[in-house]
């Protein structure tokens, strides 16, 4: 799983949901969501990919760390 940092410091991660094996997007620390990361993913790389567009648009390129 990737975890993302935007430029304000807020970690962003994709995470797998139990009940559908879909993949998902949250702040670590809650709070909501811009529109285009409110979505749900067929896999982890789909949604990975809509984060770092995000990120890039905002102006961060790389992500915070890469765990697996």
């Amino acid at each position: 799983m990737q975890i993302f940092e935007t430029l304000g410091g807020k970690v962003i991660q994709v995470k797998r949901s139990p009940k559908t094996a879909q993949f998902f997007i949250e702040f670590a620390t809650g709070g909501e969501l811009p529109e285009e990361l409110t979505s749900t993913f067929s896999t982890e790389g789909r949604a990975n990919i809509a984060v770092s567009m995000y990120l890039e648009k905002m102006g961060k390129k790389k992500p915070k760390l890469d765990k697996e």
